[in-house]
């Protein structure tokens, strides 16, 4: 009496023989006997998506944190997957817990915040090195999270918030250097050329005309000295600045006025 098979086409069938294992049946219809043949295990050859759950434990730097992780394994080899383990998926899924929390113990946090993609990878490659003897491949390891307690978070937070702030700063002034070397840099290239200089202060003044927001208006005079524009209404700037000199208070003046002589009283005789 014949049995019929069907295989679908992501799975392999171990056909066993009076318990021995006589072949891997492909995709598609097949016949066996019941008495002497049996299909024991159905493979999976599909990539297989493993969440695993939070691991905790304690970082190099002694912070406790919970990682979560998720492994992407394939089964390569049919036959060894099922004759070198006695279940590949639990045994794949267990070694990929110990490498995490063994992985997390010989990482720093700030390794674990900013490497993921490297530790994924050791990940992936310390799992790899004993799920091949089952004939399992492991894909890819995602870290998804690092949870760390409340406390700590607020630590790191105002930790990441000074070092911006630091750097902030240096570049604050590494700007101000750079202006003042510019600066000294423009200054000789107008040393000794008036003509120069006045028509970048006249340049200036046109860009503040354009904003719209002024109150004076500054035009070029003949008195203007220093290549500098005057007010309208005004000679020069030097005028400007100028003391102005105190005339002395009518007293003082009428002191220094030579006193007239007294006319002597006509006499009346």
């Amino acid at each position: 009496m014949l049995f019929v098979g069907v295989v679908k086409q992501w799975e392999r069938h171990a056909l066993f023989y009076l318990g021995k294992l006589t072949r891997m049946v492909e995709p598609g219809l097949y016949f066996y006997f019941p008495i002497l043949h049996r299909v024991l295990y159905k493979i999976d050859m599909r990539i297989i998506t493993y969440n695993v759950p939070r691991q905790r434990g304690l970082t190099k730097d002694n912070i406790p944190v919970e990682v979560d992780a998720i492994v992407f394994y394939q089964v390569k080899d049919p036959e060894a997957a099922i004759l070198n383990v006695d279940n590949y998926h639990e045994a794949t899924q267990l070694g990929a817990r110990s490498a995490i929390r063994d992985m997390v113990g010989k990482s720093t946090l700030d390794d674990l915040l900013s490497e993921r993609e490297k530790i994924g990878e050791l990940l992936r490659s310390h799992i790899e090195a004993f799920t091949v003897k089952w004939g399992v491949t492991v894909i890819s390891v995602e870290i998804k999270d690092v949870i760390v307690a409340k406390e700590l978070e607020d630590a790191i937070s105002r930790e990441a918030a000074a070092e911006r702030e630091k750097r902030a700063r240096v570049k604050l002034a590494e700007a101000e250097d750079l202006a003042a070397r510019s600066m000294i840099a423009a200054s000789r290239q107008y040393e000794g050329h008036d003509i120069a200089l006045q028509l970048r202060s006249m340049n200036m003044l046109y860009e503040m005309c354009m904003e719209g927001k002024s109150t004076m208006v500054f035009v070029p005079t003949q008195q203007t000295t220093h290549a500098i524009p005057g007010i309208i209404g005004v000679k020069s700037i030097d005028e400007i600045l100028k003391p102005v000199k105190e005339e002395p208070p009518p007293e003082e003046v009428a002191e220094m006025k030579p006193a007239e002589p007294e006319k002597e009283e006509e006499k009346l005789y």
